[in-house]
């Protein structure tokens, strides 16, 4: 494993353009529906549809992002910070509901497609595919983001009348930030042959079907209890709920650390599995008690599986596939995750929609994430016969 200074560099760099993107996007797009609803200049269901679009789009960029990204890592990360920039900009210029539609599309897109599949593929091949703590730096960016950007964000748009300079200071401090830590990443890895990149694992992601829905179902849980926790703040404790939402960030940053050493301590599967029970216990805490320290205690737990995720996801295509086809097989794993994600506050909406009752649409959440432990079973048992055969190998 690499750990020399471009090394390093290279981490930063992710961290930091995965942190400036998911202030902007992913804990960015909340603030920017409340600001629109502040203002009056967007209709809500114009802002519902662009919501479910900034998903939508992420999901399914991922793949095509990903096949240009093999080949050219640093073209793709630019192309997603000037694409981000614009669609900000645009939000300035010309604030209506298709404008705010194609621009949450865009955000999606860059972001999900961009910067973390294209960014996760760069810091695999550096680390070789090892869930070191530089791994686990640079990929908690993407949780950093809500801690780190979204208070400024919320400081421009939501105590103030939204004006266009506002959105022009988000695209003008984007555009700054992502800007250094490309031109750090550029002088990281301008040294060709740096990193030798073994062949791809044959296999197809299809063959594990099961694996994928347990993380998909996991994602639907994660950002629909989210969502609950925002949406029952609303009408009890708002200060409670944005709190707990923080500390569901802060777990989430957390846990990137935490994931790189349990993984080497654990395993990959043993602590795959000890993230989703304890997201299942969290979700299941939220529901009984949604206030209180029963409230944050459930939203630190979370929040970690939150910020496990992309760590854990990024290991299991690496034990399945290889470093040789990374970026191509993870693309897709990104694109049924993101789809899972999306999910999750459609499933909880719909639901209150029908019953005008919280509570049985997050026990459909919290169904969702029960079922996705035992869809691990399958993956667990090659896993395992994979260690006992090494095991054996060795002692022979």
């Amino acid at each position: 494993m690499r750990t020399d200074l471009p090394t390093t560099r290279v981490a930063v760099a992710i961290f930091v353009l995965q942190t400036a993107g998911s202030g902007v996007a992913v804990y960015g797009i909340p603030i920017y529906i409340a600001a629109f609803l502040r203002s009056g200049t967007v209709h809500p269901a114009e802002l519902s549809l662009a919501s479910t679009a900034f998903f939508l789009a992420g999901a399914l960029a991922g793949p095509a992002f990903g096949g240009a990204g093999r080949r050219t890592p640093n073209a793709v990360l630019l192309g997603s910070v000037l694409g981000a920039a614009a669609a900000i900009t645009a939000l300035a210029v010309a604030p209506s509901g298709p404008v705010v539609i194609a621009a949450f599309c865009v955000l999606g897109a860059t972001f999900n497609g961009g910067l973390v599949v294209v960014g996760t593929t760069v810091l695999v091949r550096v680390f070789e595919g090892k869930p070191t703590s530089g791994m686990a730096l640079a990929t908690s960016g993407s949780s950093a983001g809500g801690i780190l950007v979204s208070p400024l964000l919320a400081l421009l748009l939501t105590t103030q009348a939204v004006t266009a300079g506002s959105f022009l200071a988000v695209a003008a401090g984007f555009l700054a930030v992502s800007g250094f830590a490309l031109t750090l990443a550029w002088r990281a890895t301008a040294r060709p042959g740096a990193v030798e990149v073994p062949a791809a694992a044959p296999g197809r992601l299809g063959a594990h079907w099961a694996l994928v829905l347990a993380f998909s179902l996991v994602s639907a849980s994660q950002l629909g209890a989210t969502s609950y926790i925002v949406a029952t703040g609303l009408s009890r404790d708002f200060t409670g709920a944005r709190l707990a939402v923080s500390v569901a960030t802060a777990a989430a940053v957390a846990s990137r650390w935490l994931g790189s050493a349990g993984i080497r301590r654990l395993g990959l599967s043993r602590w795959t599995m000890t993230s989703f029970c304890a997201q299942a216990a969290g979700v299941a805490l939220v529901g009984l008690a949604p206030a209180g320290w029963v409230l944050f205690l459930g939203a630190a737990l979370i929040g970690q599986s939150l910020g496990n995720t992309i760590l854990i996801r990024s290991q299991v295509v690496v034990e399945l596939f290889g470093i040789g086809d990374f970026a191509r097989k993870f693309a897709r794993f990104q694109t049924w995750t993101s789809l899972g994600s999306a999910a999750g506050p459609l499933v909880l909406g719909q639901l209150f929609s029908l019953t005008q009752d919280y509570l049985p649409a997050y026990l459909a959440l919290f169904v969702l994430n029960v079922v996705a432990v035992p869809l691990l079973r399958p993956w667990l048992k090659r896993s395992h016969r994979r260690v006992d055969e090494l095991q054996h190998g060795s002692v022979v």
